[in-house]
């Protein structure tokens, strides 16, 4: 079915099927989802800056070794061990033969191995370390991809949700323009006559 299904419903690809055209209680369900995706895509980043931190401190283990090693076919090699709060001791071997290293097997147990070996564990461990962090960076992107369509039909939805809220709502009546009424001629009022002196007396007025 496409975009153009049936009339209230649209298809979302990320969700997939059919939803109805959302309210405002489903775009909040929709922000919280996106929201605790964003919070598990911040913890897979910092695992993976743990795990790249673990890679970078087997190679730099692995490379020690390796040196050793080749040292040791000359008759004489040497190394600096940090064994914390600053102190690093000189570490010196002269001997043809590998020298001993501790290794630690996990849950606490430690055994005494060749420097080969000791470089071969530390390998083995490096390359699983390596897939875990595949892994994770794949994890990372799928989650991404999926928050960026879920952002992507909120926006939308969002979108459709004020369109229709905007069409349904009634349009303000326009203002009436004022009737502008032609002037009325007013009625002329009469003047009043002056009145008329009565007699005084026998004499005679001029009006008389």
């Amino acid at each position: 079915m496409n975009a153009s299904g049936d009339a209230g419903f649209f298809y979302d690809p990320v969700l997939g099927g059919v939803s109805h055209m959302v309210d405002r209680t489903e775009l909040q369900r929709m922000a919280r989802t996106i929201d605790a995706h964003r919070k598990q895509l911040d913890d897979l980043h910092k695992q993976i800056d743990r795990v790249a931190k673990v890679i970078e401190e087997h190679e730099i283990t692995s490379t020690i070794l390796a040196q050793l090693q080749k040292g040791a076919e000359n008759g004489s090699t040497s190394a600096r061990l940090t064994i914390g709060s600053g102190v690093t001791l000189k570490y010196i071997h002269e001997h043809t033969e590998q020298g001993i290293a501790l290794v630690d097997f996990g849950s606490g147990v430690f055994g005494e191995k060749p420097w080969s070996e000791a470089e071969t564990i530390t390998k083995e461990r490096l390359d699983g370390i390596q897939l875990l962090q595949e892994e994770l960076t794949e994890q990372s992107t799928s989650l991404e991809v999926k928050i960026t369509g879920l952002a992507e039909a909120f926006n939308e939805a969002a979108s459709q949700m004020t369109a229709t809220q905007s069409q349904a709502a009634p349009a303000p009546p326009s203002p009436a323009e004022p009737v502008q009424s032609e002037a009325q001629p007013q009625p002329e009022v009469p003047k009043r006559q002056p009145r008329r002196k009565g007699r005084r007396g026998k004499e005679l007025t001029l009006d008389d």
